[in-house]
């Protein structure tokens, strides 16, 4: 071996080897060395990635279903390269921007970070299903729920929202047809007055009583009001008055904006509320005739009444006197005597001065007044009695001292059991003068005083 080394020729060879080598370690690059490149590489598998939609006009169609929904993807790269994404930078779409409706079957598309590559997608299609988007208008029904403080009633709720009742649906066009009711539900437990702008939550409902949570409503809520209230009931107004009008003036007429009101009370009160005369008109106040507006005064057994005022076209004219002549004067009720009879005025009848319109008088009968005095009650005797004096609306009796509307009558003794012809007498009711057939009235035309 060493006589074979200390050869020449070997040592040149030796030499040319040395030289080869040293050369390769300096110059070859390690990047592209293939032991290098293959030890850097390396595969990554996400079993299921989210399949994104894009593309879709939202505003006319939407994505009602996609089949399948994640994909499997497997990619490669670096080692670096994988360690530094993140899972959501991998993303697959299908492009939804040129679709009808209907059913479609559409490629998948892949994103991936730099310097990594698709190695495989699966799947590569998906079936997707688009539908119009519909928008209807509806009107929102209002459901109480609960009750409010005994002996208190729900009214109508009323929706005070700038819009009204009125709400737009979105949904799609297969699911609008599915919609049975559009419903606001406002919580009056344990209410003791009116709900006053509450808000409330607009649902929608299928008709099955479902709630379609996919449904766009705008606007997704409203302001309502829900009236909680005694008993009410509407009843015929009747027009009261206080106060006189000034002295030469007379009524021709008093017409209420309204002929009913609302009022409210308790239900037994309620029951027995024929009419509200709570209106008065203060003829202090009138002094032409004219619009005035008339508050409703309290009314035992009512609670409130709507409408708490009024309007009342009052017109008057100025007043004239006319005098009735022979008015029969009756007697009403019973007496503890057994025959009444008026002694003053003997005949049982009297010329009454009455005051009003012109036009209120001209149409003024006899036939129209009745005069009566209570005698019931009454011992034996004479009585003066005041006199009850019935005329039509807007006609006055004219008080004064040439006119005293009282009467005077004599009460007979009742017999005692015995007396006289033996027979007992009943006590009975005796209207007008008991002695004599009532005769009849004169005629208007010549019986009554001129004005």
């Amino acid at each position: 071996m060493d006589k074979w080394l200390n050869h020449p020729t070997a040592l040149k060879i030796i030499s040319l080897l040395l030289a080869v080598l040293l050369w390769a370690v300096v110059h070859i690059d390690p990047e592209t060395s293939p032991q290098t490149a293959t030890s850097s590489t390396d595969t990554k598998i996400i079993e299921a990635i989210s399949i994104m939609p894009v593309g879709l006009d939202t505003e006319r169609f939407t994505l009602t279903a996609m089949e399948p929904t994640v994909a499997r993807l497997v990619v490669e790269g670096r080692i670096t390269h994988l360690f530094a994404a993140s899972n959501d930078q991998y993303i697959v779409n299908v492009d939804l921007s040129n679709v009808k409706p209907g059913i479609h079957e559409l490629p998948l598309t892949v994103k991936l970070p730099k310097g990594i590559q698709k190695v495989e997608l699966s799947p590569q299609l998906v079936t997707v299903r688009v539908e119009e988007i519909v928008t209807k208008d509806y009107d929102v029904q209002v459901i109480t729920q609960g009750s409010p403080v005994e002996g208190l009633v729900v009214g109508t709720p009323a929706v005070m929202s700038e819009g009204g009742s009125k709400v737009k649906v979105t949904l799609p066009s297969d699911d609008m047809s599915q919609v049975g009711s559009v419903v606001a539900n406002v919580d009056i437990s344990g209410a003791d007055k009116t709900v006053v702008n509450k808000k409330a939550k607009v649902v929608v409902y299928d008709t099955q009583g479902n709630e379609m949570s996919g449904a766009v409503v705008v606007p997704d809520s409203i302001h309502v009001e829900v009236p909680v209230t005694w008993p009410n009931k509407q009843v015929p107004i009747q027009i009261r008055y206080s106060g006189t009008l000034p002295e030469g003036m007379s009524i021709v007429s008093v017409k209420p904006e309204v002929n009913q009101t609302t009022v409210y009370a308790d239900k037994a009160e309620l029951d027995n509320i024929t009419i509200f005369d709570g209106y008065v008109v203060d003829l202090s106040k009138i002094k032409q005739s004219g619009t005035y507006k008339v508050k409703a005064a309290a009314v035992d057994g009512v609670k409130s009444v709507s409408p708490a005022e009024i309007s009342v076209q009052v017109n008057v004219e100025s007043s004239i006197t006319k005098t009735m002549s022979a008015l029969p004067i009756h007697l009403q009720g019973t007496s503890k005597g057994t025959d009444v009879k008026i002694v003053s005025p003997a005949s049982g009848r009297m010329d009454l001065i009455v005051s009003g319109s012109e036009s209120a008088l001209a149409e003024l009968k006899a036939s129209n007044i009745q005069i009566t005095a209570n005698i019931d009650d009454l011992d034996a005797g004479t009585h003066t009695l005041p006199l009850e004096v019935e005329l039509p609306p807007h006609v006055f009796p004219v008080s004064s001292s040439e006119q005293q509307l009282t009467v005077v009558v004599e009460v007979m003794a009742q017999e005692t059991p015995g007396s006289g012809n033996g027979e007992e007498t009943d006590d009975q009711e005796v209207i007008g003068r008991p002695e004599e057939e009532e005769s009849p009235p004169p005629d208007d035309s010549n019986g009554e005083g001129e004005p």
